[in-house]
């Protein structure tokens, strides 16, 4: 037979038995909430990753404009990255960073971005963009001139001195090593670095040469047709 302690400290330990199971009952249904809740952002955060580790100066200065992973973008001047060719991006980052990109929107935003990395920062940049699926595509927003802007981007306009723009592009205009994929680009993107080209704001001596002589309805033309792609 228990003497009286022996009944008093079984029953304390029935009740922290009792207490624990109570609080387990409690916490499984919480975490698996939790998990439940936290499916969609867990997800994606996978999603993220899933191309490899985020480097640190894309998800604290470049996802502010381009997005996370280079595609989402509510400003139309402002193009997406996702896909892009590695080679390009590096090339761009350099000249962003020794400032012989001079164009009015590189000056203003990616001047100051661009000028605290280091070389081994840009290699990983640009790696993680060229790396992202699926690259950029048509935002399905249609623009007038497609059928006379594919023309001007295939064969270019022989009167005019204007090279097919395919010559270095490519038939499907995804470019290859420092020749940028511009299928899918941003319309308003296309019309705004075509006119720099033009008036020479943007250096690049072929381009500059290749644009000298567009029209304004021509470089709408051709960003129409390439922004469908």
């Amino acid at each position: 037979m228990m003497t009286l302690s022996e009944r008093q400290e079984a029953r304390r330990a029935r009740k922290k038995d009792a207490a624990r199971n109570r609080t387990v009952g409690l916490i499984a249904p919480l975490a698996a909430a939790l998990v439940v809740f936290a499916g969609p952002a867990g997800a994606q955060t996978t999603e993220a990753v899933s191309h490899g580790h985020i480097p640190y100066r894309v998800s604290s200065d470049c996802m502010v404009c381009h997005g996370m992973r280079g595609s989402a973008t509510d400003y139309g001047v402002i193009p997406r990255l996702a896909g892009q060719h590695k080679s390009y991006l590096v090339m761009q980052l350099n000249q962003f960073k020794k400032h012989t990109r001079a164009d009015q929107n590189g000056q203003l935003y990616m001047w100051p971005v661009a000028q605290g990395l280091t070389t081994r920062q840009i290699n990983e940049v640009a790696t993680y963009f060229a790396a992202q699926r699926p690259r950029f595509g048509s935002s399905g927003v249609s623009h007038k001139g497609v059928a006379a802007g594919k023309a001007i981007f295939t064969n270019g306009v022989t009167s005019e001195q204007i090279p097919a723009c395919a010559e270095c592009h490519g038939a499907n205009a995804q470019g290859a090593g420092t020749f940028p994929d511009i299928a899918g680009q941003r319309y308003e993107y296309i019309v705004q670095q075509l006119k720099y080209f033009h008036n020479g704001t943007r250096k690049n001596e072929l381009m500059n040469q290749i644009a000298k002589n567009i029209t304004p309805a021509q470089e709408k033309e051709v960003a129409a047709y390439l922004s469908s792609l």
